[in-house]
Parts: structure tokens; sequence; C-alpha cells
């Protein structure tokens, strides 16, 4: 997906039991019927990957990429306004899904030869986002080695953060959102999101609130 910035935004196909796993509560035998419509209405695709996976995975369809893009502010409104709603106990957040809409939102001049892997842990979910080049990939769980550097925070901070209520400044210098690792990789991130979240809707040019020299790993 290209988004708005110029970021573009790879997912990865998904096994059948991939998207079990993450749609908690859904049952077996609807999950399969919605796919079934999802394929036929030409959203999205079945291919098997070769050896050694040798997997049957479920893609978007260009068509598919298209309708995801169209309902990125309509997601970006679910991340402003309701993400931090209290949850029940049956409902779960995955990190890739708030990754997706974020990596969104970044700028693709400001990823321009940058390769690296910065993990996000989000209250009990982890996810990965791998950049490359101007391209962005959301990965469900924990990086495979070492992560570039490490985000932590929790749903309520994440919300906020999208609604523009607070900062990601000043999240972290709250101590609410706690960044590990390589700065530099640390200050590529917050140079590429919009400076209304980095710095408030008042604020700047985003890297100028981070210079790359000042930003700490926690």
């Amino acid at each position: 997906m290209e988004s708005a910035g110029g970021a573009r935004v790879d997912v990865r196909p998904k096994r059948y039991s991939d998207l079990a796993a993450a749609l908690v509560g859904i049952g077996t035998s609807m999950l399969a019927s919605r796919m079934r419509y999802l394929e036929v209405d030409g959203i999205v695709a079945r291919r098997h990957l070769p050896p050694p996976a040798a997997s049957l995975v479920y893609e978007l369809t260009p068509a598919g990429r298209e309708l995801a893009e169209a309902m990125t502010p309509l997601a970006m409104w679910g991340v402003r306004y309701r993400l931090g709603a209290p949850r029940l106990p049956e409902q779960t957040l995955r990190a890739e899904w708030s990754l997706v809409f974020l990596a969104e939102l970044m700028d693709r001049d400001a990823l321009a030869g940058v390769r690296a892997t910065i993990e996000f842990r989000v209250d009990e979910s982890i996810a990965q986002m791998r950049l490359a080049d101007g391209h962005v990939e959301v990965r469900p769980g924990e990086a495979i080695g070492e992560a570039d550097a490490v985000v932590t925070t929790d749903v309520v901070t994440l919300a906020a953060i999208g609604a523009a209520r607070l900062s990601a400044v000043d999240a972290i210098a709250a101590e609410r959102v706690v960044l590990d690792g390589d700065p530099s990789v640390l200050q590529v991130l917050l140079a590429a999101l919009p400076s209304a979240l980095v710095n408030g809707e008042a604020g700047g040019n985003s890297s100028a609130a981070a210079p790359a020299g000042e930003l700490k790993a926690m």
C-alpha cells in the first residue's frame, strides 16, 4: 500500500491459521465463509508458497489494497476515538493492527536509505516494523534476531498519541513510551511521523523536537 505520506506499506500474506489466531472469537466456519466471499469479490487471493514453507496463504489483491487504503481514514478515526476505550475480556488488541495504520502516515523521504527493524511492545502484544529504503513492512511477533530498536508503551498512551491529545515527545518524557536501542533509528522513526503526533498540534518540524544527538534510548 502506498500511503499519503509516500511510504510503501507491505503486509505479509497470512495463512488461515494466522487469521484465525488474530480474530479471536470468530468461528471457524464463519471465517471460512467470509474468506470465500472476499475471494469471490476479488479482495483477496489464495496462493501456495514455495518450499520450504509450502503453505496456502491469503493476500490482498490490487483491489483489496485499494480498499484498505480507502478504509485508512476510518481506521484512524477508530485509533483516535475508540482505541483507548475499555475492552471486554474477550476483546483483544494486536500491536500489528495499529502499526499498519501508523506506517501509513510515515514519510517516504525520511525513510530513504534506512534499513532497520523496530520492535513495538503494546501491552501484552508484540509486533515489528521493518524499514527498507522507503518501504515499511509490518509483521506480528518478536523480531528474528536482535531488533535495532524497541518501543514499549500501552494502548491508552498509543490512543492518546493517535488522537493528538498527547505528543510522542511528552509521552517519552513521562516514560509512558520507553525507547531502547539505536538512537539514530529511533530518530528516523520520529522524523518520519507527522509533526502533530510527535510534537503536538502546535509542533514544528518533528526532527527539531528531538535532534539525533539528544535523543537517548531509555
